[in-house]
C-alpha cells in the first residue's frame, strides 16, 4: 500500500501526499538526510530502498537539481511494483518541471500531481483479504462494505471472490474467501500479499478456538500484514463478548453485526483503523480525526493537572470508539474516566 509520496529540492520539503500514517514529521529530516547520501553518492538514476521499522522507504534522486523523490509503502510491497510506479512518477514530474526546478519562482501545484498519485496508489492499492470458516459472516461483510443487497440465508462461497471497493477517491482489493475446509488448500495462496488481514468470527467460543489457524496462516504467509478480528454476529444470545475475545485471540477485535445495513460506514471505519488510513481521505472517516484529536488533548489535560477535564474528554473519546466499533478500548477508556471519577470525589470528601 502507498501510504506516503515526498518530493524534497534542496533540502525542503517540496510536495507531500498522505494515505495512511508513515513517517513522522521529527524524523523526517533525519531520514532525507541519509536517503540523500545514499542517492546522491552511490544510485544515480538508480532505485534505492530500505526498510524502516513496519514501513519499506522507496527513493529516487537527481544530484544536479538536488532533487529527492520517496514512496512510504508497506513492508509487504515489492520493489518490483513499486520501481516502475516510483519511475513513472519521477519521469512525469521531470516533465512538467525539470526546466524551470530551479527557478525563483518555482511552485508545485497539487492540483497537477495529485492525480497521478492517485494513479499510483490505484496501481499499488492495498488488498484486504476477509478468512474464516464457512458461515460466519464474509460473504454478508463483503457485501455490505459494497452496499449490496445483504442475503437472507447463508450461500456459500465457491473458492473466493475478489472486489475493488472505494473509500473517498481511494481504492481497495477486497478478498473473501471460501471458509469450506475442502478448499484450505487455497487458503495460502490466496492470503498472499494482503496488507491486511480481517479474521471474520461468530463470535462463539468453538469459532474462535478453531479459528487460530488462520492467525497462524496470516503471520505465517504475511507476517508484516496488518491483522485483526472482526466480533460478527453480535446480536445473537451465545456471542462472546468483544473484550473476553480480544483476551482470547490475542489481537484487536472489533464487533459486529454484518446484516444490518446500517453498520456500512462502521465496517469502513474498522479497515480504515486497521491500516492506519488519514482521516482526510474521507468524510466516513472523521471520527478517527476526532478521536486522534482527543488523544492529543487528554494527553495534554494530565501533563497539566485538568482531572475534570480529562474525564470529560476520555468519555468522548470512549463514545467514538464504540462507534468504531473498537468496544473493548472504549472500555479501557471508560474505565479510566471511573477511576478519575474516584479520585476526584475521594479528594472532594477529604477537603470536607
Amino acid at each position: 500500500m502507498l501510504r506516503q509520496v515526498f518530493v524534497v529540492i534542496n533540502d525542503k520539503l517540496a510536495y507531500q501526499r498522505s494515505f495512511a500514517k508513515g513517517l513522522e514529521t521529527s524524523l523526517f529530516s533525519t531520514i532525507i538526510q541519509k536517503v540523500k547520501k545514499v542517492v546522491f553518492s552511490k544510485l544515480g538514476d538508480e532505485i534505492g530502498t530500505y526498510d524502516f521499522f513496519e514501513y519499506k522507504l522507496s527513493f529516487i534522486g537527481d544530484k544536479d537539481l538536488n532533487l529527492i523523490i520517496l514512496f512510504v509503502t508497506g513492508l509487504i510491497d515489492e520493489l518490483q511494483d513499486i520501481g516502475p510506479q516510483l519511475k513513472k512518477f519521477n519521469k512525469e514530474f521531470l516533465e512538467f518541471y525539470g526546466d524551470i526546478i530551479q527557478g525563483d519562482d518555482f511552485e508545485i501545484l497539487s492540483d497537477v500531481l495529485d492525480p497521478i498519485v492517485d494513479g499510483i496508489h490505484r496501481n499499488l492499492k492495498p488488498k484486504i483479504s476477509i478468512v474464516g470458516f464457512s458461515g460466519v459472516g464474509k460473504t454478508t461483510t463483503t457485501q455490505l462494505i459494497k452496499a449490496e443487497e445483504i442475503p437472507s440465508q447463508h450461500i456459500p462461497t465457491i473458492t473466493g471472490q475478489v472486489a475493488t471497493i472505494k473509500i473517498g477517491k481511494l481504492h481497495f482489493l477486497l478478498w473473501d474467501f471460501a471458509g469450506q475446509e475442502q478448499f484450505g488448500y487455497l487458503w495460502e495462496k490466496f492470503i498472499g500479499g494482503s496488507d491486511a488481514v480481517l479474521l471474520m468470527t461468530n463470535s462463539t467460543l468453538e469459532n474462535l478456538e478453531k479459528s487460530r489457524y488462520f492467525l497462524e496462516l496470516a503471520n505465517k504467509i504475511v507476517p508484516y500484514a496488518r491483522l485483526a478480528v472482526i466480533a460478527n454476529k453480535q446480536d445473537l444470545p451465545e456471542a462472546m463478548k468483544v473484550e473476553d475475545i480480544e483476551r482470547l485471540m490475542g489481537i484487536k477485535t472489533y464487533s459486529m453485526i454484518a446484516i444490518n445495513p446500517d453498520n456500512r460506514s462502521k465496517m469502513i471505519r474498522i479497515i480504515a483503523d486497521l491500516l492506519d488510513m488519514d482521516p482526510g481521505v474521507s468524510p466516513l472517516l472523521q471520527p478517527m480525526f476526532e478521536r486522534d484529536q482527543l488523544m492529543d488533548e487528554v494527553q495534554k489535560a494530565l501533563e497539566q493537572g485538568e482531572l475534570k477535564k480529562t474525564v470529560e474528554i476520555f468519555e468522548k473519546i470512549s463514545d467514538i470508539c464504540l462507534e468504531l466499533g473498537d468496544d473493548s478500548l472504549a472500555l479501557d477508556f471508560q474505565n479510566k474516566s471511573t477511576k478519575i471519577k474516584g479520585m476526584l470525589e475521594s479528594m472532594k470528601s477529604q477537603q470536607n
